[in-house]
């Protein structure tokens, strides 16, 4: 059986061990190294998708990539920009104010001053995206006990030219023990914020961001206030 020449120069079917040949005229030697490859011979070695077609055959095609690389895609860029985003520690205030203490069976009140929705863009390998996070709830851990407040917003600035039985505010916790056993006299208070984030690319795509949080913690003192229910203001 003659020898053959397959795609790749080398000779099949002959009695000796199949040897290159050139790469024009198909004469024995030594191979052209400075030669570019072969297209086909290009596509045979690089990244194949296969899917399967029936009864077990599969279709095969090699993968393109723009440039060298791996494609950056627009879901890409937005979890890097959303890594990235300056979200803030929320900026907590009570009634009454933290500095001057809290009073045993008097609610203390809590609200944040930095709730609001941030943005960015960000753009890399030819896409662009934009981000935006929204603060969406709040929890409060008082320090007393295992209790959680629950608030579904930033809570309710209290107005002191207001008189008490005129407000009302759904992020308030009512302490019913003084701090003074505590480790330093004071509560150990942690308010954290939950947000969300969605993104929006180029190319019309888009969708939700893992959501992250940010917590502020701070000392509050509680002291016993018996003598003054009924009385006064926050």
């Amino acid at each position: 059986m003659p020898p053959i020449t397959n795609r790749f120069n080398y000779l099949f079917g002959a009695k000796e061990d199949g040897k290159p040949v050139g790469p024009m005229n198909g004469s024995q030697g030594s191979p052209d190294h400075d030669a570019p490859p072969d297209r086909d011979e290009v596509q045979a070695l690089a990244p194949h998708e296969c899917k399967t077609a029936g009864n077990d055959v599969q279709v095969c095609a090699p993968v393109r990539s723009e440039g060298r690389g791996p494609r950056v895609t627009p879901a890409d860029v937005a979890m890097a920009e959303w890594a990235r985003l300056p979200i803030p520690a929320p900026q907590v205030r009570t009634a009454p104010p933290r500095h001057k203490g809290g009073l045993v069976g008097v609610p203390e009140w809590f609200w944040v001053t930095n709730w609001r929705s941030l943005s960015g863009r960000a753009s890399a390998g030819g896409v662009w995206v934009e981000v935006t996070a929204v603060p969406q709830r709040m929890t409060i851990k008082p320090g007393e006990g295992r209790q959680t407040v629950r608030c579904p917003g930033p809570g309710v600035a209290y107005d002191r030219s207001k008189p008490v039985a005129a407000q009302r505010t759904d992020c308030s916790y009512t302490y019913l023990r003084s701090s003074a056993q505590e480790r330093g006299g004071a509560y150990r208070v942690r308010v954290t914020v939950l947000w969300g984030g969605t993104w929006r690319g180029s190319d019309g795509s888009g969708g939700a961001l893992p959501p992250l949080s940010r917590s502020t913690t701070f000392r509050l003192r509680v002291a016993e206030a018996q003598a003054l229910y009924g009385q006064g203001r926050p």
